[in-house]
């Protein structure tokens, strides 16, 4: 049986078959339906999620009580507000399911758990936090750096399932623009 886990989520976890069972074991399978949050601004954050089925967006509530986008997640993704688990802190952040989600958790505790255990989890975890890095290094510098039909293209390139799963509103925020600018960038690429 947890071979059959191991061939669909070794790589994707990157735990090799030796470790695997130990860490596979300590995940809670769980539902999210459409709308349900994760995880609301003012809560602390308790778990790591990984994506078996579904979507899910995180996204903060600006001063003048808009929604910004900040990521999207789909399946076989991990999501968390990792400086809330790291820190200790109430998040600024929501992480809501934008459909129906099939999702595995590893809660705080076990995680710290296996990162007192051996070297092996020390660097697990030290591999996610620089993936995490470096991601929300790269999406500042994209809002940053870029311009927003460049952040549209650079958007489109890395990750078109994005325009097929998320709503344009969505999309508008992650970019840092309106619904009405998104429209006008993209009449001018098409044409």
């Amino acid at each position: 049986m947890m071979t059959d886990h191991y061939t669909k989520y070794g790589e994707l976890f990157q735990v090799d078959q030796e470790h695997f069972d130990e860490f596979y074991v300590l995940l809670k399978d769980t539902k999210l339906l459409k709308s349900d949050f994760f995880l609301k601004q003012g809560e602390k954050c308790k778990y790591l999620g990984f994506i078996k089925k579904g979507t899910i967006r995180s996204f903060y509530i600006n001063d003048q009580g808009r929604e910004i986008n900040f990521g999207f997640y789909f399946e076989n993704e991990f999501f968390t507000d990792y400086e809330s688990i790291l820190c200790d802190t109430v998040s600024n952040m929501n992480i809501q399911a934008l459909g129906d989600c099939e999702i595995l958790l590893l809660s705080k505790e076990h995680l710290q758990a296996l990162y007192e255990k051996e070297a092996y989890w020390q660097k697990f975890g030290r591999v996610m936090s620089e993936k995490i890095y470096l991601d929300a290094k790269k999406r500042i510098d994209d809002l940053l750096c870029l311009s927003p039909e460049n952040r549209y293209l650079n958007l489109l390139k890395q990750q078109p399932l994005l325009f097929q799963k998320i709503a344009q509103k969505h999309i508008a925020s992650y970019l840092g623009v309106t619904e009405q600018s998104l429209s006008r960038i993209r009449g001018r690429i098409i044409n």
